[in-house]
């Protein structure tokens, strides 16, 4: 099913957005101040609508009929604060459903979701965050933030695990972490049991809490070692 979605900031992060959703088979309007760079992209994503406008006007957005599309993603860059808090707040009047924009600070967040924003991406300190986690732990292979404290990490079987069933490492109960996906090291995905027994070279899928996640064995963090 398609649906449209507005997206205001044209730098890397919103091309990819806009890419994205294109590729999706949704409807997408593009807009950004800078001319140049509209007449550009629209050459090489002819089904996207591309429009340099710009989005801190609250007429401008109603002339563009933003308040019949499903969600909006406010992601300008970082030199322009004010008009990434401005184009929320207008959008937030306007009264699109669902409202995700990009901070570059606390406090910036803070102000983001006082003027209405739904939801708040901080992707260089997600990144970032990321990145240390996989160098912490070359066993991790991804690692994904749920928002709200919980997590999922994908990694292979630590070696305190291995050879061991999941009814006797009692994960829930010892760790607080629950086994979702087991990919064994040889053959396909399977939901994990009780008596699934995790290998050596097996990849699970775990989550939890971050707190709890970064104290077990999949962290990488020295043993014995507490923040």
């Amino acid at each position: 099913m398609s649906h449209q979605f507005l997206v205001v900031g044209l730098g890397r992060l919103g091309i990819a957005m806009v890419g994205t959703l294109d590729s999706l088979g949704h409807e997408v309007l593009a807009v950004d101040a800078k001319e140049g760079l509209i007449q550009a992209l629209a050459n090489d994503m002819p089904n996207v609508h591309f429009v340099a406008a710009d989005a801190t006007d609250e007429d401008v957005l109603l002339g563009l009929n933003v308040q019949d599309f499903d969600a909006a993603a406010v992601v300008i860059g970082e030199n322009h604060v004010e008009a990434g808090i401005l184009t929320t707040a207008n959008l937030k009047e306007i009264g699109l459903p669902l409202i995700v924009a990009r901070a570059t600070s606390k406090l910036h967040a803070r102000v983001l979701e006082r003027v209405g924003a739904d939801r708040i991406i901080q992707p260089e300190l997600e990144m970032g965050e990321q990145a240390a986690r996989v160098l912490a732990s070359p066993g991790m292979l991804d690692y994904v933030d749920l928002g709200e404290n919980e997590a999922l990490i994908e990694a292979r079987v630590p070696s305190q695990w291995v050879d061991k069933s999941l009814a006797e490492l009692a994960l829930s109960r010892s760790l607080g972490l629950t086994v979702v996906a087991l990919k064994p090291r040889e053959g396909e995905g399977k939901l994990p049991r009780g008596d699934t027994v995790l290998r050596e070279g097996d990849v699970i899928v775990v989550g939890g809490t971050k707190k709890r996640l970064d104290a077990s064995p999949l962290s990488g963090r020295p043993p014995g070692r507490r923040r």
